[in-house]
């Protein structure tokens, strides 16, 4: 009897340790976890918003067609196009090529036909295509909370519009995407990139802006910098406290933009490759 206590007291013993190790093992899986989790949300927010703010001011160079031959005229004309998607009012298109080539501004869109000034007569078929960049493609109408971009963003002949919100009281960041099209005046409804988003240490704003430069009548904002700081919904395990992560990029650039800058910049400026913001943006809620 006395051998069989030993050895219950010895088990009890060596049931305690090892499941107050397997305790403390399960605490620091579920803290690292957490982390991870953490970590992982930040790392692939980033990713999207820096891959959207280097492709922010892009142009869609699609090739198009005028469908009649068309004669120079002194006063707006409408004429048939295989295709006005990714067209806006004010937009510069280079029509034909060689010695026939010009650039127009469009100044009405209908169904498969843009109006324009053309000064130069032009076969049918002659090929249009938009090129330049949108020295707005940032927008400066940007906030500490707010960043709005526009461009072929996703490379894919497409204009759109994209919105983030960095919400600390509502603890999200919201990101909307529209395409851009005559007529659309409200964006899309946002979809919740990150949730228990809090403020940043030192008050950091959630969007910074380089000072914006104006040259030959654009404005340009060269980069962006970005800092997000979310907290775990419940207390570490292994500490008894929230934790927190902080991360920052800054001086994050379009290459468009930046482009735009050195046309703008030239000597002579060259601004028949800088494209006008299109109508309407940036878009309601």
């Amino acid at each position: 009897m006395l051998e069989l206590l030993v050895s219950l007291t010895v088990l009890l013993i060596v049931a305690a340790i090892t499941l107050a190790a397997l305790n403390s093992t399960q605490r620091l899986y579920t803290s690292q976890q957490t982390q991870s989790d953490m970590h992982a949300g930040l790392r692939g927010a980033f990713e999207l918003m820096t891959q959207e703010i280097g492709q922010a001011g892009a142009l869609t160079s699609d090739v198009k067609t005028l469908t009649p031959t068309i004669h120079a005229g002194a006063l707006a004309q409408s004429v048939p196009i295989s295709s006005t998607a990714g067209i806006f009012i004010g937009e510069k298109l280079t029509v034909d090529t060689g010695g026939s080539q010009e650039i127009v501004a469009v100044t009405d869109i209908g169904s498969n036909q843009i109006s324009a000034i053309f000064t130069k007569d032009h076969s049918g078929g002659a090929l249009v295509v938009a090129r330049g960049v949108f020295p707005q493609g940032v927008l400066s109408s940007s906030t500490s909370t707010s960043l709005k971009l526009f461009g072929d963003i996703n490379a894919d002949g497409s204009l759109v519009y994209v919105q983030y919100d960095c919400d600390t009281t509502g603890g999200t960041l919201t990101r909307s995407i529209t395409t851009i099209a005559p007529g659309v005046t409200t964006r899309n409804a946002s979809q919740t990139l990150l949730t228990n988003l809090i403020a940043n240490p030192s008050g950091t704003p959630c969007f910074q802006y380089a000072s914006a430069v104006s040259a030959s009548g654009y404005t340009f904002i060269p980069s962006v910098g970005i800092s997000l700081t979310v907290q775990t919904s419940q207390r570490d395990p292994q500490t008894g406290a929230f934790v927190t992560m902080t991360k920052s990029f800054s001086n994050l650039s379009s290459r468009n933009i930046l482009a735009g800058l050195t046309l703008a910049q030239a000597t002579p400026a060259v601004t028949n490759r800088l494209q006008a913001t299109p109508p309407g943006l940036p878009l309601g809620p």
